[in-house]
């Protein structure tokens, strides 16, 4: 097929091909879709609703030439419909891998009914138009769409914004590399309806519906936090700057193949038991198990999301930032710049990180020291220079600074040096009151 959009149905059976047109017609924006049972198709392959709300009958056929009785078939589905529903209008619609007969086309046009004919090459140019790929019979995931992604410079900026909240940070200057990635996924939004019955009748109606997101290599639902990143509120995209499209990773399933996972996903996640009590009065519990049939995929979206990995040099030490962003919001899944790098704890927020200016290290509230001359200066426990006074230990972030508070130290006299060191002061203190009331107490 031209334009490189290939069109491979000749694998498929007929329920397959059924299987096939519904997907069509539901990118075509067709609502409310369901494939009939083999069994009991009553004339008619699929039941499908337009935006009118008007309900269209289609008749699928796989195979070369489709003849008057096909039509005359569906006429008759189309006559017992308009009997049960007849406050709608009632369309149809045969669809066909192949051609139709003269035969047929002429008495399509005879008849007053509206009975839509498309054959495989109308069928293709729909394809073609509505970009849709189908490789062995099943519908490829080919898209350059992608939530809206941030510049190379925008995502610099933020981790300089980010790195300016930590304490000490105009010690260093940062170094970053950055690399993009497009992550392809699937968004998909779901009903569920089916009923459950024993000897007595009907014991369970069952309705819900529901949203998944699937990553388009693992085949896995997205992470709850990154599900909700992007798909909580409406889905705004853009298409992928010609200059990125090496940056996409390619979808590892067919539109398919994700759509049957998703239904395994949804039959098990709705499945439930519930207690009700028969004719002869004895409680009894039922699994009740949606089938396929009960699932309908209200809408499937392909996109990708635009995933940043940030390697961040700051003096001697690395950090790694990844995040997913959208519009002007990023969802971080690792973020080394409020990560211990002592104890590798994440703390809430950036204001209660240090940074020591000796080695480069982020560290946390409890392994940074503020230099006890300066009162200012943040230094990690591994790098701060220890003074013993009596008992305590003071901190410093240069050898310069301990060795000048020490020589004034020294040069003070003793209860200005034991006011320095509040512990062997306040243990002075406690002491002289102890030896205070045991003088007293022995005079009473």
């Amino acid at each position: 097929m031209k334009d490189n959009k290939p069109f491979e149905i000749d694998n498929l059976d007929g329920y397959q091909f059924e299987e096939l047109i519904a997907k069509i017609m539901k990118k075509k924006g067709y609502e409310n879709i369901k494939v009939t049972p083999k069994s009991r198709d009553e004339g008619k392959d699929i039941l499908m609703e337009n935006l009118e709300g008007d309900l269209i009958l289609v008749e699928c056929k796989h195979q070369k030439f489709v003849g008057r009785p096909v039509i005359q078939k569906l006429q008759g589905a189309m006559n017992f419909e308009e009997m049960k529903n007849p406050n709608k209008e009632v369309k149809g619609m045969i669809v066909t891998s192949g051609g139709f007969s003269k035969e047929a086309l002429d008495y399509n046009k005879k008849i007053g009914q509206s009975i839509e004919l498309i054959s495989g090459k109308k069928l293709r140019d729909i394809c073609k138009k509505l970009d849709i790929f189908i490789l062995n019979g099943k519908v490829q995931i080919i898209t350059n769409n992608s939530f809206k992604n941030f510049t190379e410079n925008e995502i610099n900026d933020n981790i300089l914004k980010r790195y300016s909240k930590i304490y000490g940070n105009k010690a260093h200057k940062i170094s970053v590399k950055s690399q993009l990635k497009f992550i392809p996924s699937c968004f998909l939004k779901y009903n569920v309806n089916f009923n459950t019955s024993t000897s007595i009748g009907c014991v369970d109606n069952y309705s819900n519906s529901g949203k998944k997101a699937v990553h388009g290599i693992t085949g896995d639902n997205l992470d709850d936090g990154v599900h909700d990143f992007y798909f909580s509120g409406n889905i705004d995209f853009e298409e992928i700057d010609k200059n990125k499209l090496i940056n996409k990773q390619p979808y590892e399933f067919t539109e398919n193949d994700i759509e049957e996972q998703t239904i395994e996903s949804i039959i098990d996640e709705h499945t439930h038991n519930i207690s009700y009590t028969g004719n002869n009065n004895v409680t009894y519990n039922k699994e009740c198990i949606p089938k396929k049939r009960d699932i309908d995929i209200k809408k499937f979206v392909a996109i990708y999301l635009p995933f940043w990995s940030n390697s961040i040099k700051i003096s001697k030490m690395s950090y790694n930032q990844n995040c997913y962003v959208k519009g002007n919001k990023q969802h971080h899944v690792e973020d080394e710049l409020k990560k211990c790098k002592i104890c590798k704890k994440e703390r809430n927020d950036y204001e209660d990180m240090s940074l020591c200016p000796e080695c480069g290290r982020i560290v946390c509230d409890n392994h940074v020291k503020i230099d006890y001359l300066d009162k200012k200066t943040p230094i990690c426990t591994i790098h701060a220079k220890p003074l013993k006074l009596y008992i305590q230990n003071k901190y410093f972030a240069t050898k310069e600074n301990r060795n000048e508070y020490n020589e004034w130290w020294k040069s003070k006299k003793f209860f200005q040096k034991l006011w320095e060191d509040q512990i062997a002061f306040w243990l002075s203190i406690g002491g002289i009151i102890l030896i205070f009331i045991f003088i007293i107490s022995s005079f009473t």
